[in-house]
């Protein structure tokens, strides 16, 4: 027993236990979380190359802050440490991610490797704080691609717009005054066309087929028009098989007693291909008045929409209503139809899609004959570009990246070929042979890139160096050059007949692209306003390029625009610059906004000194000419939304807004230039803002009440002196409505010098905000980049 006890006594002094109150300290861990789950290398960077190289930089966060590895000549310190923060490795990546951003947001990530990094990458975070707005419930964000980070780059107009919010309300004259009474016939205006608008609203929805044309002649005209543009561009529907139902609805036998119809389906893809079209009619040849047009491809709008609304969930999955949606999302972008707001259908029309697996390849799906394995290829490739299109005009990200789906892009074939019973696929042509899918072809080779842009642009942290964005924006030049040559503008071998009909495919390709560019140079473009560095460069210059380019077709057609539609060009060749809202209207005004930037910044360049023994007068004089080019650019822009103010009662803001950074650019400009633009002939005034805000609300205000407009005027004074408000459709006589209606289509006839002279004062006009419903005021404000009301209004679900 004795030994026994000794042994147990040896035993627990050679093996003694450990204190439970010392526990064994453990080391730090020296990595990233992504790298020590997936335990690879990490080089204790912030992001580190592992998971930037893995699209993963937002993702990358330490356990130990103290531990990382950070290039400290190169980001600035924290404003507050959170090593003590409770972060473990067993926390979810998404809150830590969270963590770090909350209290890291000034560190930005390294984008060039240059001793100025410092600056310039803390200069590119900083524009994002310009895209918060609003207060409350009443907030909106854009993004790095949206217009309204531009004009915040310029001082004066900013300044300008905070003083117009801070007496807005007050009773007092001020600067704003002119202003104010433009606003309020602009508000009278639209609520009479929105009237006019208006479906009879019944138990059930309209009949479609109603509401096509009894003429067939209008009809035909808009089906061709937009067979030879939208649909050479966005492909949706198979023409040859359109047609066939479409020349079945004219034939006697379905306009009987006894007919049932054409159907709903090709009646809402009738009547919304015609109100896509409606805003390229000549009006000279057709005879048709364009504000009637308008409102009639709104009423179709409305129609369609009232009517996808009473399908089931599940009967709205399938092509034929997905086509249907796009044809809608197209037509509000071309008539400007609530098209800022195309962001939201575009995302709901892409899981639409994918919950149909338009997604996948064709060939996944057993039984699929070649007809429709072609039309799903079409169609998804339409629905992608059209979400990548609205969420660049939005600034927000763009829905799916380009791993997150194996779809194949279309083939190049012409409709002709594509036979729905043929079970054998047609041999696609050469991207050379120009067919009606040549355009969506030439398109889906940049379709990665751009998406790819688009993404990185418009995060929440812009994570790429300045070299990968160069090499994107080299790898969407190269790109470029494959496409097409008649869509690149190497037509030089095509007759003027052709060469006239390809005009809007040509114009419409080169629009996307460099509207792509633009987006991703922009923002270190914009830098510029901070720091001198020359660094970016190339960026500055690209954006140049990029707007110049865009606004070409407003030189090449400036006589066609402004001086009267050609007999036979204004039919054959309707041009991009015709379409009236969303895309094809901010993108214009974005490109003259960049460039008025640029003015800016050349009046705070400083001169190069002359080489001994150079010409100093003729590096004057080149100087002069690429200023007195950026200037003639920019009046053609402004013109060309004069344009869109007395013709359409549009694009109010873009006017106002680009007249005046037009103003703040020129008063940048020394005196000698602008002797010089005086001798050239351009416009040679400048005023301060205050000055050029009630000149700019003054001709805006003229515009609006010529061509008809003061007859809109004119019926809501009316209906506001004799009611106290607008009469309520509900309560109306259909036929009265009608008569109506026919009356607006008159409206044309009015010529300008009757509108002036007739014009109301500002006494006549009462204040209307009891009568206006709240989003009113927030989206036909010319001189309000984003919203200042606290109440938002409801978006329907479908568009």
């Amino acid at each position: 027993m004795d030994n026994l006890q000794s042994s147990r006594q040896s035993i627990m002094r050679v093996n003694r236990q450990r204190e439970p109150s010392t526990p064994r300290s453990r080391r730090p861990p020296l990595s990233c979380a992504p790298c020590r789950r997936r335990k690879v290398k990490c080089d204790r960077r912030q992001p580190c190359n592992q998971c930037i190289s893995h699209n993963m930089a937002d993702l990358c966060y330490y356990q130990n802050k103290e531990r990382m590895r950070v290039s400290s000549h190169l980001l600035p310190r924290p404003a507050a440490d959170i090593s003590n923060s409770p972060a473990s490795d067993s926390n979810p990546p998404m809150a830590a991610t969270n963590l770090h951003r909350g209290k890291e947001a000034t560190t930005p990530p390294d984008y060039v490797a240059s001793g100025s990094a410092e600056s310039l990458t803390r200069t590119i975070q900083s524009l994002t704080h310009s895209s918060f707005h609003g207060s409350e419930r009443g907030t909106r964000h854009f993004g790095r691609s949206h217009w309204a980070l531009t004009m915040d780059m310029f001082p004066d107009l900013k300044a300008h717009l905070e003083e117009y919010h801070r007496v807005k309300k007050q009773q007092t004259e001020s600067t704003f005054s002119e202003y104010l009474v433009m606003k309020s016939v602009k508000k009278k205006m639209r609520m009479t066309a929105r009237y006019h608008t208006k479906i009879q609203p019944t138990l059930y929805p309209p009949v479609l087929e109603t509401l096509i044309p009894d003429d067939r002649t209008v009809a035909d005209q808009l089906v061709d028009l937009y067979f030879s543009t939208f649909e050479t561009t966005f492909r949706i529907l198979h023409v040859p098989q359109f047609l066939e139902e479409y020349n079945d609805h004219w034939q006697p036998d379905n306009h009987g007693p006894m007919s049932t119809g054409c159907g709903d389906i090709f009646a809402a893809k009738l009547l919304s291909l015609m109100a896509c079209a409606t805003c390229l009619v000549d009006t000279a040849v057709s005879g048709e008045d364009s504000q009637s047009l308008n409102e009639k491809a709104k009423s179709w709008i409305g129609a369609v929409v009232s009517w996808v609304k009473t399908l089931t969930s599940r009967a709205r999955l399938t092509l034929d209503v997905i086509q249907v949606k796009c044809l809608l999302l197209l037509a509000r972008q071309a008539v400007g139809h609530e098209g800022d707001l195309a962001w939201l259908a575009a995302g709901s029309l892409v899981r639409d899609a994918i919950t149909i697996g338009l997604h996948r390849d064709p060939s996944h799906f057993k039984g699929l004959s070649p007809y429709w394995g072609e039309i799903r290829r079409r169609l998804w490739l339409t629905i992608i570009e059209l979400d990548l299109q609205a969420a660049l005009g939005t600034g927000a990200p763009v829905t799916l990246s380009e791993d997150e789906y194996d779809c194949a892009p279309p083939s190049n074939i012409d409709d002709e070929d594509l036979l729905m019973d043929s079970p054998v696929a047609p041999t696609p042509k050469p991207i050379t042979v120009l067919t009606r899918t040549a355009f969506q072809a030439s398109l889906a080779q940049t379709m990665g890139v751009r998406i790819n842009i688009a993404k990185a642009v418009n995060r929440v942290r812009l994570t790429l160096s300045y070299q990968q964005i160069l090499d994107l924006s080299e790898m969407l030049t190269t790109q470029l050059a494959k496409g097409h040559p008649a869509l690149i503008g190497d037509d030089s071998c095509e007759t003027d007949n052709r060469r006239c009909r390809l005009a809007f495919r040509q114009s419409l390709f080169l629009f996307l692209i460099y509207r792509c560019l633009l987006t991703l140079h922009r923002p270190f473009f914009l830098s510029l306003a901070e720091t001198r560095n020359e660094t970016y460069a190339f960026s500055r210059q690209m954006c140049v390029q990029a707007s110049l380019a865009l606004l070409a077709p407003l030189e090449i057609s400036s006589d066609h625009l402004y001086r009267g539609p050609d007999k036979e060009q204004g039919t054959v060749c309707p041009y991009l610059l015709r379409l009236r809202g969303g895309m094809f209207r901010d993108e214009f005004f974005h490109a003259a906004a960049t460039l008025c930037f640029e003015l800016r910044l050349q009046a705070k360049d400083k001169p190069l000194l002359p080489l001994p023994g150079s010409v100093q007068g003729f590096m004057d004089k080149t100087t002069s000419y690429q200023r007195t080019a950026l200037f003639h650019n920019v009046e053609n822009a402004i013109r060309y939304f004069e344009s869109k103010v007395r013709k359409e009662k549009q694009a109010c803001k873009a006017f106002m807004l680009l007249h005046m950074v037009f103003n703040s650019a020129q008063s940048q400009m020394p005196s000698s230039n602008s002797e010089n633009r005086a001798s050239s002939g351009t416009h040679s005034e400048s005023f301060d803002l205050n000055d050029a805000c009630p000149r700019a609300a003054r001709r805006c205000r003229e515009l609006l009440l010529a061509d008809g407009g003061l007859l809109y005027l004119q019926e809501a004074e009316g209906w506001l002196s004799s009611s106290g408000g607008f009469p309520s459709i509900n309560q109306e006589d259909p036929d009265q409505h009608q008569t109506s209606s026919r009356t607006m289509r008159t409206r044309s006839m009015v010529t300008t010098e009757e509108a002036s002279h007739d014009a109301p004062t500002t006494e006549s006009i009462p204040d209307l905000a009891d009568e206006l419903p709240f989003d009113w005021d927030i989206f036909l404000d010319p001189m309000a980049i984003y919203p200042t009301g606290e109440v938002w209004p409801v978006v329907d679900p479908l568009l």
